[in-house]
């Protein structure tokens, strides 16, 4: 026998021991859950993985606001689930529906009225997506999960190229991210400008870190996360008083930060335009120079350039 057919014959065989080997290993380890490694995990100043437009929303804004808002470079508007408010969305911008929750309180929207809201707005081009829960607390109300699913999973069926959008705080997220839930966006919120009035001079931009590392943690992808910046303060609010608007200065800071954890994020949210008695005062609308920081022309020339 010609010593090349030899030769042959013994690398066919180790060959297939050698697959044979292989199919083995994949099996044994498809049994225990093994999965591939991938590279490393995400770290803040990953970017996110497929930059591109920016959609930007400050929450909590009226239909009287809308000129200034397009002014500054916003692109979307909240409304309620009602035609004559989604019909007074103007050119140029579109809404992101309010029919959440907070934490485990009830939902805007029970589910058949969800269902009706779906089915008659699922279509309309003036609609960019579904809120569907500020700050929901998988601890306190083990089924909200559940519910945010079941209703992410109908905006998907039925509104084909809107997005669901939920908010989330530094409660647990294990439960509701992306993969669990089914919705395209997660907002996070840190705010950084907190506690006496004897820390002011410095915001705690770390904050950013830690919550866009719990997001890490629990499976959320970067490019899923829409940053909330910190526009408000509670000088004025009849409610908690814990927070202040950001300086100027500290505002870059907190700008800075989420630019280098998320570049060009799908979403950014400004929370919050318009004062909320108890949580928000003073707010955006006020920050506009004098008594107030600047904060408006930041965003405006951050808003109109990117």
């Amino acid at each position: 026998m010609d010593v090349r057919d030899v030769r042959f014959k013994i690398s066919a065989t180790a060959a297939i021991v050698v697959l044979a080997a292989g199919c083995l290993l994949y099996l044994q380890h498809r049994a225990s859950g093994y999965q591939p490694y991938r590279g490393p995990l995400a770290s803040p100043g990953t970017p996110a993985a497929e930059p591109g437009k920016t959609h930007r929303i400050a929450l909590n804004t009226q239909p009287s606001d809308y000129p200034r808002l397009r002014e500054l470079g916003y692109d979307l508007v909240d409304v309620k689930a009602d035609p004559s408010l989604v019909t007074g969305v103007p050119a140029g911008m579109r809404a992101l529906l309010w029919v959440g929750n907070f934490t485990c309180d009830g939902f805007e929207l029970d589910w058949k009225d969800f269902q009706q809201a779906v089915q008659r707005f699922g279509r309309d081009p003036k609609v960019y997506g579904w809120y569907l829960s500020d700050e929901p607390n998988p601890r306190e109300c083990p089924e909200i999960a559940g519910e945010i699913r079941r209703r992410a999973a109908y905006v998907k069926e039925h509104a084909p190229g809107q997005v669901s959008f939920i908010s989330l705080t530094d409660w647990p997220m294990k439960p509701l991210t992306p993969d669990r839930v089914g919705v395209d966006l997660v907002g996070l919120d840190p705010y950084p400008c907190k506690g006496s009035s004897r820390t002011r001079e410095h915001c705690d931009i770390g904050a950013i870190d830690r919550m866009v590392r719990m997001a890490d943690a629990a499976g959320i992808p970067r490019a899923k996360i829409a940053p909330v910046l910190q526009a408000f303060g509670q000088s004025c609010s009849k409610g908690d008083r814990q927070y202040w608007m950001p300086t100027e200065d500290q505002f870059r800071k907190i700008l800075a930060r989420w630019d280098r954890l998320t570049p060009r994020p799908p979403l950014e949210i400004s929370y919050s335009w318009g004062r909320q008695d108890e949580w928000a005062c003073p707010s955006l609308s006020d920050a506009a120079g004098g008594a107030h920081p600047d904060l408006q022309s930041l965003l405006k020339a951050r808003n109109t350039a990117r």
